[in-house]
């Protein structure tokens, strides 16, 4: 895996950090969307930078139980795991063409300060790694 990959995902899960900013609070269906994408990406970049082979996966509990007992971030991202049915909950319609109920704003916007914070304890990680 390259060295480049890691801090490239830290830089877009802070993109898809500030698109859920800009959605929220008129569509926290779609800033959940980007707060789940965030949640992968740091997750990938904690793998990535420890040397583990992510895969295909966007399950965000999966990736990070790929990182040993005791890991600085494996508790945290595995917190996020309740994001990965946002990938595609609130994207299409059910086959009767009907949606989730709308999830709050006031907790999507929790969700995504809370990836904010981490995201520069991870690229900090990183950088300490090289």
């Amino acid at each position: 895996m390259s060295g480049r990959r890691p801090p490239a995902l830290i830089q877009a899960a802070k993109r898809d950090l500030a698109a859920a900013r800009k959605l929220l609070p008129d569509l926290p269906d779609r800033a959940i969307f980007h707060a789940q994408q965030a949640a992968e990406k740091l997750a990938r970049a904690v793998c990535e930078g420890a040397g583990l082979a992510v895969g295909r996966t966007h399950d965000i509990g999966q990736i990070a139980s790929m990182l040993p007992q005791g890991h600085a971030f494996k508790a945290d991202l595995m917190g996020f795991d309740t994001l990965s049915a946002a990938a595609t909950a609130w994207r299409y319609p059910s086959p009767v063409g009907r949606f989730p109920e709308m999830p709050d704003a006031g907790w999507v916007a929790g969700v995504v300060g809370d990836l904010a914070a981490l995201a520069p304890e991870i690229a900090d990680w990183l950088k300490e790694r090289r």
